[in-house]
């Protein structure tokens, strides 16, 4: 039972979180992260002028701000959102890059074959798949850590931009977007295994932040298909307790 039935209030920030659209290095199973060699397919194309659709016909009229992560496949999956927009007549807002946007950075791995890598670095692999938390690379780096870390400060310059009268439209990463929507809701960093936070190629969530609230009062997947509000007092229950939770297994 949700422990808030309603959603949030008209005084909250919303913020929409979209990941880019298929990539030939998604397509293939190659870690892309810092990477920015790969480009979108002709379905990860589609996928954007999906979202695009979705965000000129329900979202760009609330939408004041828009941020987008460095990153050639975001700023592709941007366009694309921005191209259906000006074809339905409503024009986003200029866009704003900010690196800390940028997806994980999974150093020595980056440009490989995922299936290469667990054959090669057996060890190192189930230990990011059974615990990224404690992962550290060869070389002594710490990728999840890291990216969290920038994920928080990420909302930190976010929130301080937001205005009062409109959404803010941000397109990003996997992982990224994992960990802010996770630390939005005040989630540890050991949610970022959870499924529930999983950002398949082109979803779009939706976080609700009253005004100088700590962490966000509720959050749902947007799109591709709209999910109910779950508060983030119930997110941070099921995520505790490895949990799924009412908003996953929504999306087709």
């Amino acid at each position: 039972m949700s422990s808030l039935a309603t959603g949030p209030s008209a005084a909250a920030r919303r913020f929409l979180l979209a990941r880019h659209g298929e990539t030939n290095f998604n397509a293939e199973g190659r870690i892309q992260g810092t990477l920015d060699s790969s480009q979108l397919t002709l379905r990860g194309i589609g996928q954007a002028a999906g979202l695009g659709h979705y965000v000129a016909t329900h979202e760009a009229a609330r939408v004041a701000r828009v941020w987008v992560s460095p990153m050639t496949r975001a700023r592709q999956t941007l366009a694309a959102v921005e191209g259906a927009c000006d074809a339905a007549g409503v024009a986003l807002p200029a866009l704003n890059v900010r690196d800390d946007l940028r997806e994980i950075e999974l150093y020595h791995w980056e440009g490989r074959l995922k299936t290469e890598i667990a054959y090669e670095e057996e060890e190192g692999w189930k230990q990011w798949k059974s615990d990224p938390t404690k992962y550290v690379t060869p070389a002594g780096e710490t990728p999840l850590p890291t990216l969290w870390e920038r994920a928080v400060s990420n909302w930190d310059a976010l929130r301080a931009d937001a205005t009062g009268d409109g959404a803010t439209l941000i397109v990003a990463h996997g992982a990224v977007g994992r960990c802010m929507v996770a630390a939005a809701l005040g989630c540890g960093m050991e949610s970022f295994k959870n499924e529930k936070f999983q950002f398949d190629n082109c979803w779009c969530a939706e976080l609700a932040w009253e005004p100088d609230a700590p962490t966000a009062s509720h959050w749902r997947w947007l799109y591709k298909a709209k999910g109910p509000w779950e508060s983030g007092e119930d997110a941070r229950r099921d995520a505790a307790a490895g949990r799924r939770g009412a908003t996953a297994g929504i999306i087709a």
